[in-house]
């Protein structure tokens, strides 16, 4: 018998059997349609292998300093005393809730993040729109799949803080148990509520959208706010380093503070009851009627989201947020394509955020890290180094500042070509990028070395050097990762133009900046040590080694930039992805 005809998308068709609307057949397609998807990166070689290691590193230094310095914590917060005495229980419990909060909190943001792009942001929603395929289906599909990444975010997390509590409070096999019964339960949890919160996220973007002072000062206070809770960790993490003084913040009133917060903190605090034995009955029964609310709650919005969301997908590439405007006067090339450059940045989130606005907060990044890490040093050694820690910071925070250059060239999009066919010669081109670049970073490396000299962290002279080693290093940072760009050019084949993910050439750019901070910055710190140590008077050393290495590396960046550009340049025809 022959089969019947199909257009090819029979395994979307609706069921007679469907649970609230959703085919589950249609379900375990879209979902295998996404692991083909990833598992086709891998086979066709688009893996950003760079970025994965790199990930996989970081990943793994996060969770050893966590260990290590959590491991500390917990054995000093445990045996805090409150009215006299000592109540392990009670603080093993506020422990808990207070990092089971701090996990679900940023699974939720990674969760509305990702809903948002997957929904708003992603190519399959113009083509799922034409298809007989039920919204609810597809939404099952994409928190099946949010379910799944936040499953296996929350095994690392919750394990690796069960883990080090585990290595200081004893505890039973059942506490194994409850901790993986925490990653089933606590993405239920944190998915619903970012469903809820993915509509006013999505209706914040829009009224954001066209806002761009307003949105590059809200996002650079927010950076700013997070590295100044980052410097009150690394206060913390030194007072740990250097003995248990951190003990004596835990007076009374703080631990009394502390213990009323915990209370407050749901769902976190039943979790962190059920972990630890403490109304064990009543933080289940809680727990499970959040979870059947939030999730009754979330099914009653999905309608609408997957809606708006077809609608908005469709509707993208016809929407603008600019008025339009009489062409301009023909001025000067150079300002004109270093005006593009600028607004080009300015206009898209994403860039500004990556650039800008982490640009303008280094000199904080380098003052809250330079003074923790120069009292821990001569703590430690006894030594006198806050040049060379200055210099280290500089280098290693301007590294990852410049990382955004990797995009100088894949970011005009198509935009390119038409630049290409105009009457401006390659070198303006390129010095347009290179020059902006550059501004920013002065402007970044004055301010931070300003910073470090106001708060007498450095002389005036050494303030000055180290913005002219972080100048010309910026410089070797930017003309190497543009020209990198350049010979691995892709475009993006958004509408916008925008590139939503990092290749393989912003990792790695970003490693050659590390490694190179790590081998100037780190080599005349151990130079320092090592001159002290040896009681040699050698204090030019570090003059000499970090102006010599700045300056044959700016010259041997500027070659690489130029080499062959011109030929290279007409001969281009990449940008393909």
């Amino acid at each position: 018998m022959n089969k019947p005809e199909t257009n090819g998308y029979e395994f979307l068709a609706p069921r007679p059997k469907k649970l609230g609307g959703v085919n589950g057949t249609a379900v375990r397609s879209l979902l295998r349609k996404e692991g083909q998807e990833r598992r086709s990166a891998f086979r066709a070689g688009r893996l950003d292998v760079v970025g994965f290691l790199l990930n996989l590193v970081l990943v793994g230094a996060i969770a050893a300093l966590f260990i290590v310095f959590f491991g500390r914590f917990t054995e000093i917060y445990v045996s805090v005393k409150l009215n006299g005495r000592t109540d392990l229980l009670a603080r093993a419990n506020e422990l808990l809730t207070i990092l089971y909060t701090a996990v679900t909190v940023g699974m939720v943001i990674g969760g509305v993040g990702r809903i948002g792009r997957e929904l708003f942001a992603s190519d399959d929603m113009k083509i799922f729109s034409a298809l007989p395929i039920n919204p609810k289906t597809l939404f099952a599909a994409k928190l099946v799949s949010l379910y799944r990444s936040q499953f296996l975010i929350a095994l690392i997390a919750v394990f690796t803080v069960n883990f080090t509590f585990s290595l200081k409070v004893q505890v039973s096999a059942v506490f194994w148990v409850f901790s993986l019964v925490i990653c089933f339960l606590l993405p239920l949890i944190t998915i619903a509520i970012s469903a809820l919160l993915v509509t006013p996220y999505q209706a914040l973007k829009k009224f954001l959208r066209d806002k761009f002072v307003l949105l590059f000062l809200a996002v650079t206070a927010l950076l700013g706010v997070s590295f100044w809770l980052y410097s009150i960790i690394l206060g913390g993490v030194q007072q740990l380093l250097l003995g248990d003084s951190i003990r004596y913040f835990f007076n009374e009133s703080v631990m009394t503070t502390i213990a009323r917060a915990c209370d407050c903190l749901y769902p976190a605090r039943w979790f962190a009851n059920i972990m630890t034995g403490s109304e064990q009955v009543l933080s289940w029964v809680w727990l499970l009627l959040t979870i059947a609310v939030c999730l009754v709650l979330s099914m009653f919005i999905i309608k609408g989201i997957l809606r708006r969301a077809l609608q908005a997908r469709n509707e993208s590439a016809s929407q603008t947020v600019f008025r339009s405007a009489e062409l301009s006067p023909q001025g000067k090339k150079l300002p004109a394509l270093l005006k593009k450059e600028f607004l080009l940045i300015f206009r898209t989130p994403s860039y500004m955020f990556s650039y800008f606005s982490v640009a303008f907060v280094m000199p904080l990044m380098v003052y809250f890290c330079m003074d923790t890490g120069a009292s821990l040093v001569e703590n430690l050694v006894g030594i006198d180094s806050r040049l060379e820690l200055a210099l280290f910071l500089t280098l290693l925070f301007g590294a990852l500042t410049n990382m955004f250059c990797a995009t100088n060239i894949s970011r005009d999009g198509e935009m390119f070509y038409s630049v290409k066919g105009m009457p401006v010669r390659c070198e303006t081109v390129f010095l347009s990028k290179v020059l902006l670049c550059l501004i920013v970073t002065a402007i970044s490396q004055v301010a931070s070395a300003a910073v470090l000299f106001g708060t007498g962290n450095l002389g005036l002279f050494d303030a000055l050097f180290v913005a002219v080693i972080g100048l010309l290093f910026g410089f070797v940072n930017i003309a190497v990762a543009t020209r990198y760009d350049f010979n691995h050019a892709k475009f993006s084949t958004e509408d916008d133009g925008e590139i939503k993910e990092s290749s393989g050439t912003v990792s790695t750019v970003v490693v050659m900046g590390i490694v190179l901070s790590f081998l100037v910055g780190g080599a005349v710190l151990v130079v320092k040590l090592l001159s002290r140590l040896n009681q040699w008077e050698a204090g030019y050393l570090t003059y000499l080694l970090a102006g010599a290495a700045g300056i044959v590396a700016a010259v041997l960046a500027g070659a690489y930039l130029l080499y062959r550009l011109k030929e290279r340049y007409y001969e281009f025809s990449g940008g393909g992805i």
